[in-house]
């Protein structure tokens, strides 16, 4: 709970009133165990206590494909039929209903949230540079030494990042290297 607590990226922290945000509306989340302030920050931190017991809870985890698809497994099932959801990990629904919404957010919001069509032309790009490299997305995920698998990484991490918009941490990901590698790649051969 202390950890908790001290993390800096959760709401946590102004709940219980150890920090103040003036951003954060707490009074909304503390209506719903209580009346009085006192009582609502005991039962909520007697109800966060009690649910982080529970452990990982397979349905509480995934961004908002994996959950609105049911699963990994379904999300592979599209992949493997070659159909395609517009996605965003944030928004919990269908592709279109993901679309429609991020269509009507304003022009000034849509430049906060991420294009996630980018990321889907990485993977893409991805799998079929390792095609026609002969080399396995494992082989080149799992940081294999290879020249093929160094050069494929080379020309992907400036692909994904001068051309797709991606950053460095994405990039780093989808080639399962870090975000200095990507950064001492793109300083050393852009």
């Amino acid at each position: 709970m202390e950890e908790l607590a001290n993390y800096p990226w959760s709401g946590h922290a102004a709940i219980i009133n150890r920090i103040k945000r003036d951003w954060q509306y707490r009074e909304y989340v503390l209506h719903y165990f209580g009346q009085k302030e006192r009582e609502a920050r005991s039962a909520y931190l007697q109800f966060v206590l009690e649910q982080s017991s529970l452990g990982k809870q397979s349905e509480l985890t995934g961004g908002g494909l994996v959950r609105s698809a049911g699963g990994w497994s379904e999300v592979l099932s599209l992949r493997q039929r070659g159909q395609k959801q517009f996605s965003d990990e944030r928004i919990l629904g269908s592709g279109e209903f993901v679309k429609e919404i991020l269509d009507e957010v304003e022009e000034t919001v849509k430049t906060v949230v991420p294009d996630t069509s980018s990321k889907v032309n990485a993977m893409e790009a991805l799998a079929e540079r390792c095609e026609e490299a002969g080399i396995t997305l494992h082989a080149l995920q799992s940081g294999s030494k290879r020249r093929e698998c160094t050069e494929v990484r080379k020309e992907l991490s400036r692909h994904f990042v001068l051309e797709l918009g991606l950053s460095y941490a994405d990039t780093a990901r989808v080639l399962g290297i870090s975000s200095s590698a990507v950064n001492q790649i793109l300083r050393r051969y852009t």
